[in-house]
């Protein structure tokens, strides 16, 4: 029932919140955003009156894109100044793709992973950070779902209260560093990654959803060799782009090494006995009893 805001007291709290009567209100306004764009589909004139339809493109300081459908009319007032009567702001409709995912398409996009991840590392070698992390970030935009909603991402080296990156600029942090949110951040992307393979134990898909287990082994440029235990799920986007929306890795479980058996002692034969009681060990005890 706040879904329209027809006095300055509803408008004003969606943009900065902190209105009680309006308590799902986070303030839009105070997302971050640094940049914007307007793309009119047509602008209608008559008189003192206006109405524009098309897409407002907004960019916050992480870089991430919200594109909506924006309806505005305005009126030029009596002093010549022209204010919003109409405003009607909509996420774009995103039909969902009914289109299957096929083994082909999830095998291909496990491959363009592991390429990916070559590509950043050998970028970062040969033209730097910058150069690196901006590659990066077009690659979570173009193999995550991070533009559709929260990522299912659990990182391999990720620990504390940032075991989890369900943002873009956490999954960012965490393949390239360089990011002071997020200190404990090396960029795991750049670690001199020269080949990935990919070994599934099993692929479940399910309409346009799939999910895959297995592991991944990584070789870097001395040779060394890495294996993790990984967990994807793709979904089919409307487009019919596969987009990871859950990521799970892992080092394999390696159990502790079994204890050693406790040492067999064995009772004292009757030689060791006569021995014993021939050097006066036992005189106090056995021999002293006997006395008794």
């Amino acid at each position: 029932d706040q879904t329209f805001r027809t006095t300055r007291e509803g408008a004003l709290s969606y943009f900065v919140g902190g209105n009680p009567k309006y308590p799902n209100d986070g303030g839009f306004a105070l997302k971050g955003w640094r940049d914007f764009r307007i793309e009119n589909a047509a602008v209608y004139l008559n008189g003192t009156t206006g109405t524009t339809v098309g897409n407002v493109i907004l960019t916050d300081k992480d870089g991430k894109v919200t594109t909506v459908d924006k309806t505005w009319t305005f009126l030029k007032d009596a002093k010549g100044t022209v204010r919003i009567m109409a405003h009607h702001s909509s996420l774009p409709y995103l039909p969902t793709s009914n289109e299957k995912i096929s083994e082909a398409e999830v095998l291909a996009a496990q491959q363009g992973w592991g390429q990916a991840l070559v590509n950043i590392a050998t970028t970062y070698e040969n033209e730097g950070l910058a150069v690196a992390k901006k590659l990066a970030g077009d690659i979570i935009d173009a193999a995550y779902g991070y533009q559709f909603g929260p990522v299912l991402f659990k990182p391999t080296l990720a620990t504390g209260d940032q075991t989890f990156r369900t943002t873009r600029e956490g999954a960012l942090s965490y393949f390239v560093g360089d990011n002071a949110a997020y200190p404990a951040d090396g960029g795991f992307a750049l670690k001199g990654w020269r080949k990935v393979e990919v070994k599934n134990t099993a692929i479940l898909i399910d309409g346009n959803t799939a999910v895959t287990m297995g592991n991944v082994i990584m070789t870097d440029k001395n040779g060394a060799v890495t294996k993790v235990d990984k967990t994807w799920t793709f979904f089919k986007d409307p487009k019919g782009a596969l987009r990871i929306v859950s990521h799970h890795s892992s080092l394999p479980f390696v159990p502790p090494p079994a204890p050693s058996p406790a040492p067999v002692v064995q009772p004292p034969s009757q030689a060791e006995i006569y021995t014993a009681l021939a050097g006066g060990v036992l005189v106090g005890g056995i021999l002293g009893h006997l006395v008794q």
